[in-house]
């Protein structure tokens, strides 16, 4: 696409001005997907592989690990855009640290494997097993943070600062990136994080309901149809 298309592109999509602020999506995904039809089929192609690797619930900690280096080794190397690459370095990075940060809570020993997971720091993480945060919370300054919440069970209050991570890595490369196609990749992302904290917001009311239904009720429960 040319710069005049980009820019017919995103200026026809609404702002997306907060990620904890917002209530819902400031565009359905159907309305989305209508706009992104405008994108060439190679860079349609090239936006779905970053979000699988970017987007929040397509890289599950239970996922296949040897199925998902090899996806992102293909796709890296499919992106031309040095801003791109690096993105999804970062990201896989976060995954990876998180994903260590679970192992060492669980107790586990570092990993013995030569590439037990993705990104850039894996074997740097294996190195620094035993040293705080991996020596990582320069280059992550949320690690600590999420390395606290993680020993309480915090759950609610990773998936904010990990959500934020991600939303604050993307406000610093849209400060380089106006009408491009790497413009329009941090727009899906954003959206995909608005939709997710939405989501989760959901998921948690839900589940507050519940309990406090479970509470009112007490022994009353067991006696309700089921």
């Amino acid at each position: 696409m040319s710069d005049k298309a980009y820019h017919s592109l995103l200026t026809s999509l609404p702002h997306i001005d907060s990620l904890f602020n917002s209530k819902i999506t400031p565009i359905s995904r159907y309305q989305l997907e209508r706009r992104l039809s405008a994108l060439t089929f190679d860079e349609r192609k090239h936006l779905n592989m970053i979000e699988q690797l970017m987007h929040w619930d397509r890289t599950k900690d239970d996922a296949d690990d040897a199925e998902l280096i090899k996806f992102a080794t293909r796709a890296r190397s499919e992106v031309k855009s040095k801003v791109l690459r690096d993105l999804i370095d970062w990201r896989l990075d976060m995954r990876t640290v998180v994903a260590a940060l679970r192992r060492k809570k669980a107790g586990e020993k570092a990993p013995s494997g030569p590439r037990w997971s993705f990104g850039t720091r894996y074997e740097f993480i294996r190195r620094n097993w035993n040293v705080p945060y991996f020596n990582l919370q320069f280059a992550f300054p949320w690690l600590p943070d999420v390395a606290r919440y993680m020993e309480h069970d915090q759950s609610l209050e990773i998936e904010k600062a990990l959500l934020e991570a991600v939303w604050d890595e993307l406000d610093r490369i849209s400060t380089k990136e106006r009408f491009s196609f790497e413009a329009v990749v941090i727009y899906l992302l954003r959206w995909n994080l608005v939709f997710r904290w939405t989501t989760y917001n959901s998921e948690i009311a839900i589940k507050r309901f519940d309990q406090l239904v479970d509470n009112a009720l007490g022994d009353f429960a067991s006696d309700l149809p089921h």
